[in-house]
């Protein structure tokens, strides 16, 4: 290769690195400003407690419809099934924790169908809020049915036989 074309052929590789560096600092700078105007660093928790805000939306927030099932004075809510492609049948939860401290939820849900030649099959699942809930903090959770997709939702009963409630110290209440 000729001087001349060595030389351009290395500026221009240094021009290319130098642009690199250059954005990656910029990009790097820009990403630091945008963690820290959305983020601010935590600090280390020293508590059960879990961060707030968790769920900050009501129950009715959700869009979820009618409430058909309610259990544990409010805490647990079923929606109205909703049927779901392969044959699924899936069912809004929102779960409310109306306490002062935080505790872990697991809702035992069954599902009967009342008609049509499956009647009196009865089918159960849980639903959970998967940790800790904060106090005052609702989230949703869905429970799945396999091979229900063809039966009316009106011919389906969901019921909530059981809430477990737990505190930080996994003690039941």
């Amino acid at each position: 290769m000729p001087p001349l074309r060595r030389i351009l052929a290395g500026t221009a590789v240094a021009a290319a690195l130098a642009g690199a560096a250059v954005y990656g600092g910029l990009r790097f700078a820009d990403s630091m400003n945008n963690d820290r105007a959305t983020d601010p660093p935590q600090q280390a928790h020293t508590t059960t407690e879990p961060p707030a805000p968790y769920g900050t939306l009501e129950p009715s927030q959700y869009g979820y419809g009618t409430a058909i099932a309610r259990a544990a004075h409010g805490d647990v809510i079923a929606y109205a099934p909703r049927h779901e492609a392969q044959r699924l049948l899936t069912i809004p939860f929102t779960i409310t924790n109306h306490a002062s401290k935080s505790y872990s939820y697991t809702a035992t849900v069954t599902v009967t169908v009342t008609a049509g030649n499956a009647a009196g099959s009865t089918d159960t699942a849980f639903v959970s809020s998967d940790g800790l809930l904060p106090a005052n903090a609702t989230m949703s959770a869905e429970a799945t049915f396999q091979s229900l997709g063809a039966v009316p939702s009106h011919d389906i009963n969901v019921r909530i036989i059981r809430v477990e409630k737990r505190d930080a110290d996994g003690n039941r209440l």
